[in-house]
């Protein structure tokens, strides 16, 4: 099993492209197993937050 400190290190390096691939992935794959269609609304994080993020991930 991955320890959680790897999966800190690995998510650091992502770019913010990748994070937002990655968040279209976690989203698809979360629709498929509940099976509920459900607005893009309902993104983990929106795109001015994946700013800001990429933003304090410079620092």
């Amino acid at each position: 099993m991955i320890s959680t400190e790897t999966i800190k290190i690995e998510l650091n390096e992502l770019t913010v492209y990748q994070l937002r691939n990655l968040q279209h992935a976690i989203n698809k794959k979360l629709k498929e197993k509940t099976a509920i269609k459900e607005p893009s609304i309902s993104e983990l994080l929106t795109n001015e937050e994946l700013d800001m993020l990429a933003e304090v991930m410079k620092v």
